[in-house]
Formats: structure tokens, sequence, C-alpha cells
């Protein structure tokens, strides 16, 4: 008998990735297969960097970073890594017209830019995201959206990053605050930020 080609198994990308140098220094890194937003509370505490949803491009490059794991408290198991992956996928997420989101603290845990004189901007420790894209319709709103939800007449509009869409129902998420939970929104209920002219 002949021998039996060998039979590759398809292999689905992870979907969440940390990276980053943490508080202590170490640069530190993992991928995960699906997005947990315990595990990303976790890492921006250590001053990683979360990506979710990522784009093809960086998916390739985080696919080199090793399989972390999740514990039931949340935590989260995130190896050391080499620091040239780390500045591989910093270079990633650099590249112009990529479309990945990230998350990062702006300052350190328990710290505001008080703490270097900018006291104006001290009000809120946020997470600074980069703009997965801009929607030019409501047809054409999808996940990794930015939109525009109305919170209150006191609070005004905020920012709220599109998880997941079925029909005319949006799942969403704060952008600057990714620790609270998700909610829900009739298309007709956001706005859409101007875009800017087509490129």
């Amino acid at each position: 008998m002949g021998k039996q080609p060998d039979k590759k198994a398809t292999v689905t990308p992870d979907k969440f990735f940390v990276f980053g140098i943490d508080s202590k220094g170490k640069p530190r890194g993992a991928r995960f297969a699906e997005f947990n937003d315990r595990a990303l509370s976790f890492v921006i505490d250590l001053m990683l960097t979360g990506v979710y949803p990522a784009s093809t491009a960086f998916t390739e490059v985080g696919m080199k970073l090793p399989p972390g794991r999740i514990y039931s408290s949340g935590k989260a198991f995130i190896p050391n890594i080499r620091r040239d992956l780390v500045e591989k996928l910093e270079a990633a997420l650099a590249t112009e017209g990529d479309e990945s989101q990230k998350y990062k603290l702006a300052y350190p845990s328990g710290e505001t830019p008080e703490h270097e004189g900018h006291t104006e901007q001290a009000k809120v420790r946020t997470i600074s995201p980069v703009t997965f894209g801009l929607p030019r319709s409501w047809d054409n709103i999808q996940p990794g959206h930015v939109v525009l939800v109305h919170e209150s007449p006191a609070d005004g509009w905020w920012e709220a990053t599109v998880m997941e869409r079925e029909d005319e129902i949006l799942t969403l998420r704060f952008r600057d605050y990714p620790r609270q939970p998700k909610f829900q929104r009739h298309i007709s209920q956001v706005a859409l930020i101007n875009p800017g002219p087509m490129a």
C-alpha cells in the first residue's frame, strides 16, 4: 500500500491579541481564540495593549505570539516574549490604513494626566483605542465601526464601538470605557461621525 498523504488541519486564526512592555519593563504577549472582557481589563492594567478586532495583516504577525490562558478569576497568563516581536507588532499597528482596534491605558493604573501637570485632562483615566473605521451610512455599519450614542440629555453623545450587528440591532460598547457592559441600540438611535472626504 502506498503511503497516505498527510492531512493538514486548517488553522483558524486567533481573534484577540495582547502584547507590550508591562509595568515592570518586561516584554510580554499572547494570543487568544476569542475576545474576553475580563482578560482585557487585566492586561490593560499591566500597561499592555489589547487588539480586537485585528486586521488580516496584524493577525499574520500576531499569530507568532504564544497562546495565552485565561483563568476563571478573569486573570490571564501572558508569557514573556522577545522585544523585537513587540516592535514588529507595534509597526503592524502603525501601518497606514491598518484597521485594527487597540486598547491601552493612556496612563498607568492609579495615575491621571494630573500627575504630569495636565489638570484639565485629569477627570478620568481613559483607554485610548485606534479607530477601526467610520461608516459612511447607516446601511454600511459593521462590527468594528465607531458611532455616536446618546447617553442622556445631561451626559450627551459618546463614541461607541460596534461589536455585533443583527439586522438593525447593534451590540455596542463605549469606546473609551471597554470595561463597561455591552448594550444594544436600534440602528436609528445612533449617529455617524463624519468620515471625511472619499480617498
